[in-house]
Formats: C-alpha cells, structure tokens, sequence
C-alpha cells in the first residue's frame, strides 16, 4: 500500500523547471537598462520602434501557456517588432537572439487577416466611420462606465482595430492596451477592478472577427475588488464584483484586485488558477469565494483545488486499475 501511494504521488508531481534571463529595458534616451537577472520557466526579448528609436524589453515569464501560446521561437508582426521566446539556458534572451545563426530558434508566422476597424459610442451621435484593415490579429475592446444612479443608463465605448497597440501584436500578449497581461488569443475576457467601469478586451484571427464582441456571461466567483492598492494584503471590505477568476495583479508595485470572465470557446489557451510572472508583473488567480484577499489565501485556496482534483484522479485511476485486475483475474479463472 505505501508503495502504492508512492507511485502514485510521483505520477502526479509536477516538475516545474527554472532559468535565469537577462532583466533589461530601454530608457527614453534608448539606453539598455538593466537589473538582477530574474528566474523564470522561459525568457524573452522583444524588440519595437519607439519615437524613431530602436526598444528593448528583456525578461521572463512564468505560469503563462507555453504549449499554444508562448511557443519557444521567434515572431515578427507586420509592424516589424519581434519577440523571441526561449528557454534553451540561462540567460539565453540575449539582444541579438533572433539574429544569431549558432543556436537559432523556430520561426513562428503570425497569422495574417482583415479586420473591421470603428467605434461605437452610446454617447455620440453621427454618422459612423468604418473601415477595413489588415493586420496580423483583429482587436476590439468594451469599456462600460456604470451611472451613479440607479434607472440611468451606462455609458459604453467599443473600439474595434486592427491589432493592439503596434508593440503588442503577437499570439505572446505580453502587454495590453488595457493594462492586463498575458490574456490569450482567439478569447475574450472581462475585467473589473473598480465599481464604475468594466473592460472587455477581445483578440481573434479570422477575418472580420471583430464586427461583433462575443458574449461574457459573468462568472459566479465572488471576489474583492478595488485598485491602487499600497499592497496584496489591502482591500476594500466594501467592494465586490463577480468573475469566473479573482484576481490580484502587482504591476511593478501598483496593486489592484478584481475579478475576470471570460469566453475562451475559439481559443487553445485557456486561464488556469496559480501564479504568473509576465515581464516583472505579477497575477495570482484563484476560484473560491473572496480567495483574493491576500496572496497567501490565492494560492492556499488553489493547492486546495489542485489537492481535489489529484485525489479524485489518483481515485479514478486506482479503480481503473483495480476493476482491470479483477477482470483478468476472473477471466484467468474462468479459462481454467
């Protein structure tokens, strides 16, 4: 019996492996800053035209899917910035890694398509400017601004474009116009950190994906909400929202907390529990009720989750097993 939980608990262990990356960025002068390297399970570097000058973004990433998503390669967007996701030694996101023809990494192609760009408002009032452009990714966003009064109506803005702002085009969403990294592509999500507003942001690759935001139903996850918080253990006892994740996100020390919906049917990445590490910002996200009250309980409450799902699997594969024993034992018998 002990051996037998032994092998089943090394079935289930996960191995998560670490590695050191460069830690750098450019100034505003373009000068190449950098820190202590930084750990994580792949590095990055990432390359784009700011102001005329060349940009630099080294770093590391951590929790984000690596199977569909943040592939080990190197993309280039039709804006011409590049990323390359690697994680073949430390410090292996070196500037000139796309360039470098002893260790070359895979070419990724970024899908190409046509998209709808307009904008909607329930504010304004005129005709409407539509056209179409092409891009690598479609891109449309909803932000909803709550009245104060109740029987007033909301004020919604949806802005449909071509891609994200032009650094941000990749299947790799490391940043966003909207301030929340490492959302997937082919998803939509929304976002609530405070009681007057909500965001939905939405990325697609087929052409004119964008005409129409997918709906979101809204999760039933109750969790604390609130921003510009002075740490992960501040909350605002007064502020709720509902989500399918709670959420907590340090962004280079400016904490907000909320919640997230989300509607991933067309995408092959999906959200999961746990902490991530994207580019010095940090995300624990958790599905228990008010689980993000402080790190500590986002991440008590997902080892609990995590704990339900491997004893109910350790279970279904030991009747397997135990109900396949028994067949061929009274098969056995019945032979003789």
């Amino acid at each position: 019996m002990l051996f037998l939980s032994f092998i089943i608990l090394v079935s289930n262990a996960v191995i998560v492996t670490t590695i050191t990356c460069f830690n750098c960025e450019s100034d505003f002068q373009g000068a190449l800053r950098c820190q202590q390297p930084c750990e994580g399970s792949q590095c990055v570097v990432w390359k784009w035209n700011s102001r005329s000058e060349l940009a630099i973004k080294q770093g590391c990433l951590q929790g984000v899917d690596k199977q569909w998503t943040a592939k080990v390669g190197c993309r280039t967007n039709h804006l011409g910035a590049s990323l390359c996701v690697c994680d073949d030694g430390p410090l292996c996101n070196r500037v000139e890694r796309a360039e470098q023809t002893a260790r070359p990494l895979p070419q990724i192609r970024l899908p190409a398509v046509e998209c709808q760009s307009k904008v909607i408002s329930s504010g304004f009032v005129g005709p409407r400017r539509e056209k179409v452009c092409t891009s690598n990714y479609c891109h449309v966003t909803k932000t909803e601004t709550f009245a104060e009064e109740e029987g007033q109506n909301s004020d919604v803005l949806s802005v449909s474009n071509c891609g994200d702002l032009p650094e941000f085009d990749f299947d790799v969403r490391l940043k966003n116009s909207i301030g929340f990294p490492g959302l997937y592509s082919n998803g939509c999500y929304r976002i609530q950190v405070e009681k007057r507003s909500a965001m939905v942001d939405c990325v697609c690759s087929k052409n004119k994906c964008n005409e129409v935001i997918p709906e979101i139903e809204t999760g039933h996850v109750r969790c604390y909400m609130g921003k510009d918080f002075r740490n992960t253990s501040q909350v605002d006892s007064h502020e709720f929202c509902d989500g399918d994740f709670c959420l907590i996100q340090d962004a280079h020390g400016r904490v907000s907390k909320g919640c997230i919906s989300l509607n991933e049917r067309n995408s092959w990445s999906h959200l999961k529990s746990g902490h991530r590490r994207i580019l010095g910002v940090e995300q624990w996200l958790c599905q228990a009720h008010l689980c993000n009250y402080d790190t500590e309980r986002a991440m008590k409450s997902v080892r609990s989750m995590r704990a339900g799902k491997t004893n109910s699997g350790s279970f279904f594969n030991f009747s397997v097993g135990f109900l396949t024993f028994l067949i061929v034992l009274v098969s056995r018998f019945l032979l003789i």
